[in-house]
């Protein structure tokens, strides 16, 4: 009976060897394609990302342009110097964009784009008048520069582009006239009583978007490049920047992905679609944008597949070890699971919010504005929006260091959370710009709420950081009662009338004008 005992005994500890084996062989076997899985869905993701990321960027564009061509369509008795101040507001609200162009149709021009830490002013027309100003980072004239000879806006891609089509538009990517530039323009015609009078066209700083795909989260090895349905190259990582002008230099053409040894396949056949492909030990995700978008560009992301499956290269040996080693495996495995999971929910954080302020960022701004939006119109509450910037920030930097300038924007953060509703969305766009959406009561006055709002931030900053009591806040609002809306048209309204108030008398609210 002894040896029966033993040889039952053996024979049950056997088989839960056995059996311990084949779960774990197979656990593993299993766990191997999740994480193949798992590291093409983290990939997808980065994906994703990178293309909110652009979008948001190339968003800024769209937004200058709106607002320049309103105001030339709107205002007919604006001086050359009027819209030259407004682009250059708009230039330093929005970093993304390099230049904004206005092309009227007898073949006058005005340019104020980007030069080093100043600006450059362009303007001429068809008589042969071709005048450049020099202008530093305030705006203030420095003396003349080399004009724009033989500039006739007609013929130029963004003119063009904006003439023959409604609402914003956006070109493929062509060559500055002055320079070796690769540029990529938003364009828009401005029209009155039903006739173009001019169109506006915004050039993207490509530069600053190089710098943008180097700092996204790909991974040792990876890169990740904009591309056009051409394929021409719209922005690289910044270790192109020298290749990619020599190649335009050399041709007079925009370099494409060939011209710098990308292998590109296909790009998707639809719009908002994420594609792998393999090219030797490479895998390579092709990106299109969503159709609302307006884009055409494609993003183009290679990375070695050992940087995306790491530690699953020596699988056969550790099989070799599987039964003594499956508890470590097992916790091996949770533990790689948690520490995945982390960053990934860090990834998406930091996606959503302004990392200086913690405030909401713009593309969560639209989401979350229009469900408050939303929830207000069906409960028949009235919508604010509202713009703020902050006059002579710029001052405050140099005169006291971008130290002081990040507390100062974190303490109109602070009193901005502190003025408005739990539910209600506050924002940061970027520079010292923010914006507010706010449901009210239909009893509410909403000017009155947007100056409590105002004063608050106001008296915040000047109680409770020294040096900046010359700065001062203007706000534009816009308001939503009853009927069809959306929070774009809002942004956009009260965008004007910020822009507005900050020519007529800073420090103050401003309605729509």
């Amino acid at each position: 009976m002894r040896s029966r005992g033993y040889v039952i005994a053996i024979s049950l500890i056997v088989a839960i060897v056995l059996m311990q084996a084949i779960a774990t062989v197979t656990g593993v076997v299993l766990a191997n394609r999740q994480l193949d899985a798992a590291a093409l869905d983290t990939y997808g993701y980065v994906g994703d990302l990178t293309e909110e990321r652009v979008a948001r960027y190339a968003e800024s564009a769209r937004d200058v342009v709106t607002g320049t061509a309103v105001q030339v369509a709107s205002d007919p008795d604006a001086t050359r110097e009027d819209l030259a101040q407004a682009m250059y507001q708009r230039l330093e609200r929005e970093q993304a964009v390099r230049g904004i162009y206005i092309g009227w149709t007898n073949g006058d021009y005005l340019v104020v784009r980007r030069d080093g830490g100043g600006f450059e002013e362009h303007y001429g027309g068809a008589d042969g008048t071709a005048v450049g100003i020099s202008r530093d980072g305030v705006f203030a004239p420095l003396g003349e520069s080399e004009s724009l000879v033989d500039y006739d806006p007609t013929v130029r891609p963004w003119y063009q582009l904006g003439a023959s089509r409604l609402g914003v538009s956006w070109t493929e990517p062509y060559i500055e006239f002055d320079t070796a530039n690769t540029l990529v323009s938003a364009a828009q015609s401005a029209t009155r009583d039903g006739e173009v009078v001019a169109v506006v066209g915004a050039d993207l700083s490509l530069d600053a978007l190089g710098g943008i795909l180097d700092d996204l989260p790909y991974g040792a090895g990876a890169e990740a490049f904009v591309l056009s349905d051409l394929q021409q190259v719209i922005a690289a990582p910044s270790a192109y920047t020298d290749t990619l002008q020599a190649l335009a230099q050399a041709s007079g053409e925009v370099p494409t992905a060939g011209d710098i040894g990308l292998a590109v396949s296909p790009p998707p056949s639809r719009s908002d679609a994420t594609e792998f492909s393999r090219v030797g030990s490479d895998i390579v995700l092709d990106r299109t944008f969503p159709a609302s978008e307006g884009l055409d560009w494609i993003i183009h992301i290679t990375a070695d597949e050992a940087q995306l499956s790491a530690g699953l290269g020596g699988l056969g040996t550790t099989l070799a070890w599987i039964t003594a080693m499956s508890l470590l495996l097992l916790i091996g495995a949770a533990v790689f699971a948690w520490r995945v999971r982390h960053p990934l929910r860090r990834l998406r954080e930091r996606a959503l919010t302004d990392p200086l302020t913690g405030l909401t960022n713009r593309s969560e701004l639209m989401r979350r504005g229009g469900i408050v939006l939303t929830a207000a119109t069906s409960r028949g509450e009235r919508v604010l929006v509202t713009t703020l910037d902050l006059d002579r920030f710029k001052s405050l930097n140099d005169t006291h260091g971008h130290e002081v300038g990040d507390r100062a924007l974190i303490a109109v953060a602070f009193a901005l959370r502190a003025s408005v509703r739990d539910g209600d969305v506050v924002a940061r766009l970027g520079g010292d710009e923010f914006v507010t959406v706010q449901a009210l009561r239909r009893t509410d006055n909403p000017m009155t709420v947007a100056r409590r709002v105002r004063d608050e931030v106001e008296r915040e900053l000047h109680t409770r950081l020294s040096g900046t009591e010359e700065v001062g806040v203007t706000m534009g609002i816009a308001e939503f009662l009853d009927g069809d809306a959306n929070l774009g048209d809002l942004l956009r309204r009260a965008d004007a009338a910020l822009i507005r108030g900050k020519r007529e008398a800073k420090g103050t609210v401003y309605g729509p004008g």
